[in-house]
C-alpha cells in the first residue's frame, strides 16, 4: 500500500510563477482592453483583507494550539490541516493578484498625471497590491504555523530548503 501524497511548504517558486503568469496575462489584457473598462471601485481589494485579517488570527490560534501554549485552546487535527492548505492556497492567490496589481500599476501609472481614471485606478491598484501582499504574507505565515516545532519532517524540511 503506498502512501498518500504530502503537502510540501511553498517556496518561492510556488509564489514566482503564479505572480508571473498572471502579471504577464494581465498586462496584455489591460493594453488591448483597459479603455472600455470601468473605473475600479475602492472596494475591489475589501474581500482580500477581511480574509487576510481572519488568517492573522488563524495563524496565531493555529500556532498555540500545534505548540501546546497553556493559554491556546486545543484544535481538531483535521481543522489544523485545512487551515494549512488555506494558508498555502490563499499564499498562492495572493502572490498572483500581486502580478495582476503590478500589471494594473504598469499599465495605468505612465498615464496617471493626465486621465482622471488611470489617476484613480492607480491608487485602486496600490491598494491592491498593498492587499496581495499582505494576503500572501498572511498565507505563509498561516501555513507555517500549523507545522509542529518538535516534529521530525519540520527538521527535514529546514534541512531540505
Amino acid at each position: 500500500m503506498s502512501t498518500p501524497p504530502r503537502l510540501r511548504r511553498t517556496g518561492p517558486l510556488d509564489l514566482a510563477i503564479p505572480l508571473l503568469v498572471v502579471g504577464v496575462l494581465a498586462y496584455a489584457l489591460l493594453r488591448a482592453n483597459y479603455d472600455s473598462l470601468p473605473p475600479l471601485g475602492w472596494l475591489v481589494p475589501a474581500p482580500m483583507l477581511a480574509l487576510t485579517v481572519a488568517e492573522f488570527v488563524a495563524a496565531r490560534r493555529v500556532r498555540a494550539a500545534v505548540r501546546h501554549d497553556p493559554n491556546g485552546r486545543p484544535m481538531a487535527a483535521l481543522v489544523i490541516a485545512r487551515c494549512v492548505a488555506l494558508g498555502k492556497a490563499s499564499s498562492i492567490v495572493g502572490a498572483a493578484v500581486v502580478g495582476a496589481a503590478i500589471a494594473l500599476l504598469a499599465r495605468v501609472l505612465p498615464e496617471s498625471s493626465t486621465v482622471t481614471a488611470a489617476d484613480h485606478d492607480s491608487r485602486v491598484g496600490a491598494l491592491l497590491l498593498a492587499s496581495a501582499v499582505l494576503m500572501a504574507a498572511a498565507g505563509l505565515l498561516l501555513e507555517r504555523a500549523g507545522i509542529d516545532p518538535g516534529s521530525d519532517d519540520h527538521r527535514s524540511a529546514d534541512r531540505r530548503e
